[in-house]
């Protein structure tokens, strides 16, 4: 349950990253797919960078110039999705390379730039398993994955149960506001924020 996950278990500099089953991983055809869980609290990029490499079995080519710290907590997504949060959340670009071994590169984007991702990431596929959650709390959790400050109305509250796999992230939300009786907006920024607010309010 998204709900239970906490905070306090965050590490200060460092982040612990698993699989969800190792099977799992070793079926995707593409490592990009496999799905993992991740938590971060002010890690610095190359050390992220390259612990994600480890996971790909590739190398890391991580830029100097690359800076910020990265802090964010996710559940069952894929590797594709987490690579594409962080770069928006500290503005890097990704790409993997092919070769023996592949090559993770990861450069800062350019000034005045949204990083360039695979495709919006409101269209990546997430699976969201929840029974009885606090919707606020779930809706917070769409922020950390979606890379924007949460601006939850305080008159939301309900409980969420869902079970979804394989939906793409705006469509997972669109399921969450159903059951609340809310509206969400994902606004760019810097900073980005999802804004959610009752339906039918202005």
């Amino acid at each position: 349950m998204i709900g239970s996950i906490s905070r306090k278990r965050w590490l200060a500099v460092a982040f612990a990253l698993a699989c969800l089953s190792a099977a799992g991983a070793r079926a995707a055809e593409n490592p990009l797919d496999a799905k993992v869980n991740i938590a971060l609290r002010e890690a610095a990029p190359d050390d992220t960078f390259r612990s994600f490499a480890k996971l790909l079995s590739a190398e890391a080519e991580v830029a100097p110039a690359l800076k910020g710290k990265v802090t964010i907590e996710l559940r069952n997504v894929r590797v594709r999705t987490l690579l594409d949060a962080v770069c928006e959340s500290i503005g890097c670009r990704w790409d993997l390379q092919p070769g023996n071994p592949p090559k993770l590169r990861v450069w800062p984007a350019p000034a005045g730039k949204t990083p360039a991702a695979t495709r919006p990431i409101v269209e990546e596929p997430i699976d969201l398993r929840v029974t009885n959650a606090d919707g606020r709390d779930v809706l917070k959790t769409f922020g950390e994955i979606l890379s924007a400050a949460p601006e939850v109305d305080p008159a939301i509250t309900g409980k969420v149960s869902l079970d979804l796999e394989n939906t793409p992230c705006g469509q997972a939300l669109d399921k969450v506001c159903q059951a609340l009786g809310c509206n969400w907006e994902l606004v760019e920024g810097p900073p980005r924020v999802l804004k959610v607010t009752v339906k039918g309010k202005r």
